[in-house]
């Protein structure tokens, strides 16, 4: 029988899809320098609409890898868009690429996400371009300083944007609201720290009803006029209110008629009281409450924060009015997994007693807790689950106090500092403490 002679096979050889599957394991500095020049056929497959690999390109990572200078930049891009219509995630975060660049990339069709964050010297007119990218349901403009409510304009022509990151975004006032108002199909929208947005910008963000996340931390303008247009948002589940600070009691009664809401934080809003947590209670679905700073709360707020069950993650930290008899209250919520009492500087080992009943919990924070002793700690070793414990400024526990922590055998984060009658022998009895 005559032997046969095997056959060759050339890769280029392969089908476009079964490529692609090969390409999907190369990185993506290689795949966008080396595979097109390979041959017709690996650029011809690198180019398939249907099946050329779909990738993130991070560019700050590319300009390093294939060591691009930045004033090459703008030509390198101009090539890779003709070749690579296949980039679906384009990452210029701190590459401080201007409007050119972004009239080379409006060639990559399939963009979906595209991510602009601090590229402080695009303009409006770098927003015209990438309005033809009508894929795009992602976009991240956070601290492009540049950018005015006429860029905006540019940006309502994305009606398939989902996802909108504004933070910091100075210049942008309520007549830009007004156009983004247009982006119905909205599910994320952050305004945090754009200044100049007052109440009158809210009536247009209330017609984005498909909003479930909104940040408007900083956006110190909005009263609580303000949120009686958020109420409107019914599908809310996730709202940042942190330092709005002419927020008041009256505010949190709009607030909550959002009963999807999942997530609320209201940082430095100290201007709520206890009356305010009472409305706050009938957000049964809460399961993230940030109270940072909100210094009118005492023991009687925390009594209807009891009400949320479902809460896994409470922050207090500088809420100096709390005592032990508030967290009497907290031990109710059965399902915390952290909870952060910093600067609660009234409470003693005796509150300790009650938090040690939240078997749940994976971090607690009582740094600056100065009243709390060793016997506290004794407490705290009850709550078996713990990976991190802040005791900074802890200033009365000692080595006998760290022999009581050494039973905590998941703890892998331990915060000492300030806590001068502790010695390298109490520390070597903690694991996690060991170098």
């Amino acid at each position: 029988m005559p032997q046969q002679t095997p056959a060759h096979v050339c890769l280029g050889d392969f089908p476009n899809e079964i490529l692609s599957l090969i390409f999907s394991h190369v990185d993506t500095a290689t795949l966008l320098g080396a595979v097109p020049n390979v041959c017709r056929g690996w650029r011809a497959a690198c180019c398939d609409d249907d099946y050329g690999p779909k990738v993130r390109l991070v560019l700050k990572y590319i300009q390093n890898e294939l060591r691009i200078r930045p004033e090459c930049l703008v030509l390198w891009i101009a090539a890779t868009a003709r070749r690579f219509a296949w980039v679906i995630e384009l990452d210029m975060s701190k590459c401080g690429v201007e409007d050119g660049f972004l009239e080379c990339s409006k060639r990559m069709m399939q963009i979906t996400s595209m991510n602009l964050s601090d590229c402080k010297n695009i303009t409006d007119t770098g927003l015209e371009h990438v309005s033809q990218l009508m894929q795009l349901t992602r976009l991240d403009l956070y601290r492009c300083d540049n950018i005015t409510d006429i860029g905006l304009v540019h940006v309502a022509q994305l009606t398939q944007i989902t996802n909108l990151r504004m933070r910091e975004c100075k210049n942008i006032t309520d007549t830009g609201l007004e156009h983004v108002s247009q982006l119905t199909q909205l599910t994320s929208l952050d305004l945090s720290y754009c200044d100049k947005i007052t109440d009158t910008g809210l009536v247009h963000v209330a017609q984005l009803t498909q909003l479930t996340f909104l940040d408007l931390d900083g956006c110190h303008k909005i009263t609580d006029t303000g949120l009686e247009h958020v109420a409107k948002l019914t599908q809310i589940t996730s709202l940042n209110l942190s330092s709005c600070r002419k927020i008041t009691d009256t505010g949190l009664v709009h607030v909550a008629k959002l009963t999807r809401l999942t997530r609320l934080e209201l940082v430095w809003c100290d201007k709520i009281t206890d009356t305010g947590l009472e409305y706050i209670a009938q957000l049964t679905q809460l399961t993230f409450l940030n109270l940072r700073y909100c210094r009118n709360i005492t023991d009687t707020g925390l009594a209807h924060v009891a009400q949320l069950t479902q809460l896994t993650n409470l922050d207090l930290l500088y809420c100096k009015n709390i005592t032990d008899t508030g967290l009497v209250h907290i031990a109710q919520l059965t399902q915390l997994t952290d909870l952060c009492l910093d600067n609660c500087s009234q409470i003693t080992d005796t509150g300790l007693e009650y938090v040690s009943q939240l078997k749940q919990l994976t971090s607690l924070d009582l740094c600056y807790c100065s009243q709390i002793t060793d016997t506290g700690l004794e407490q705290v070793a009850k709550l078996t689950q713990l990976t991190n414990l802040g005791l900074v400024n802890c200033s009365q526990i000692t080595d006998t106090g760290l022999k009581h922590i050494s039973q905590l055998t998941q703890l892998t984060s331990l915060y000492l500092s300030l806590c001068y009658k502790i010695t390298n022998t109490g520390r070597a009895l903690v694991p996690c403490l060991r170098s």
